[in-house]
């Protein structure tokens, strides 16, 4: 948990306002969600979250078991199963807002984020997977980011191999598979006594990743029925997305499982250098909406905005704050009404223009007033009342 400072905040706040602006521009509606449901609500939907992970409390009023929400897309599904149903198909809804997870080895640190994101409900195939992961690198380069990479997986290539593994492994296994350390996969699946053909696969997976040429690796490598059939599902992804113009931006990865109990098919993470952790992902989930009475195929993602941040700061681009002029008043309501009328944002204080100009300096503000003296922090100057001339140097306008 932490605090997020004025300009951090505003920050944050454009950004998340940018992406939602994005994706409303492709017909996403934007809907909220409560911050905490009902546990037994939520974790119909979270298959792919640890139990660790959630951060739970006894809900004074009723005493039931409730949940701060981990994850916004079964809150989603729930919404489109219970109060949308009577649409036509497809549902295509925006989102925005916090999530809560506990820090795996950290005992009592949760980690906050802010995300924003879409799911496309009711659409299956390969121009749904097409519309969500275009609209998820249009996003990112709305946000000003160029250099990005989507590195898709496939789940079906491993997921039958891992639920030979027992279950309270699968979460060492798959985070071994993630991080290709096939050390630790080993000592997992000797650990899980698992067969030498099911141990042979997974540690295959480790070495498929890379560029699109890991495709033809696979194809060769990965030669049983379920596996060409994942592996043309994603390599139809692969063409769409390439005739989309994103070709230069795919790689693979074939050992990526983590959602292997959540994800149906092609899934993807979104990766730049600056956070060290994917700036968002998402995929297809076609089972979700039936664990909530309304079977539907659905794929969607969701972006950290912090995370986005980071990586817009470590590509050299500014926070992107868009918001109107910053004045101190001293000691003059009247001037600060006709300001604020103006769509001036002002703080008053008491004293000389000197202490007007010292608060200003402090709060990021852009200048200050006193006694029909303006003087922006830059040092350039304007006398007179609150007319058009002086609205214009408050506007930065005219010197």
């Amino acid at each position: 948990m932490r605090d997020v400072l004025p300009e951090a905040t505003e920050a944050l706040g454009a950004l998340t306002g940018g992406l939602l602006a994005t994706f409303g521009g492709h017909g996403y509606r934007q809907v909220t969600t409560p911050a905490f449901e009902y546990a037994e609500v939520l974790e119909r939907g979270m298959s792919s979250i640890d139990r660790a992970e959630q951060l739970r409390f006894f809900e004074p009023g009723t005493g039931e078991l409730a949940l701060l929400r981990p994850d916004m897309t079964p809150q989603i599904a729930r919404i489109v199963a219970t109060r949308l149903a009577h649409l036509p198909a497809p549902w295509r809804l925006a989102y925005a807002g916090t999530v809560l997870r506990q820090r795996k080895g950290r005992a009592r640190l949760g980690r906050q984020a802010t995300q924003a994101g879409i799911e496309l409900i009711g659409v299956a195939g390969v121009a749904a997977d097409r519309e969500v992961i275009t609209l998820a690198a249009a996003a990112v380069q709305a946000a000003g980011l160029e250099e990005f990479v989507l590195e898709l997986s496939q789940v079906k290539l491993g997921q039958g191999a891992l639920e030979q593994v027992p279950a309270p492994l699968r979460g060492r296994a798959s985070e071994a598979l993630a991080r290709k350390d096939t050390a630790l996969l080993e000592a997992v699946l000797s650990e899980g006594r698992v067969p030498q053909a099911v141990r042979r696969r997974l540690l295959r997976l480790t070495e498929l990743y890379g560029g699109l040429n890991t495709l033809k690796l696979a194809k060769r490598q990965l030669r049983d029925e379920s596996s060409r059939a994942a592996l043309a599902d994603l390599e139809r992804v692969v063409d769409a997305l390439g005739d989309a113009g994103l070709g230069d931006h795919l790689a693979v990865d074939l050992g990526e499982l983590r959602g292997h109990g959540y994800y149906t098919g092609v899934s993807f993470n979104i990766l730049a250098d600056g956070p060290g952790e994917p700036l968002g992902g998402g995929g297809r989930y076609d089972d979700l909406l039936g664990r909530y009475g309304h079977p539907a195929p659905a794929t969607g993602f969701a972006l950290d905005v912090g995370h986005l941040q980071w990586a817009r700061s470590r590509a050299g681009h500014a926070a992107a704050v868009s918001r109107p002029p910053r004045w101190v008043v001293s000691s003059d309501a009247s001037t600060a009404t006709a300001l604020r009328a103006q769509g001036v944002q002002v703080a008053e204080v008491d004293g000389p223009l000197t202490a007007a100009l010292d608060f200003a300096r402090a709060w990021g503000y852009d200048g200050a007033v006193a006694k029909g003296r303006w003087t922006r922090l830059d040092g350039s100057a304007h006398t007179g009342a609150v007319n058009e001339d002086a609205l214009a140097f408050v506007r930065g306008e005219r010197a």
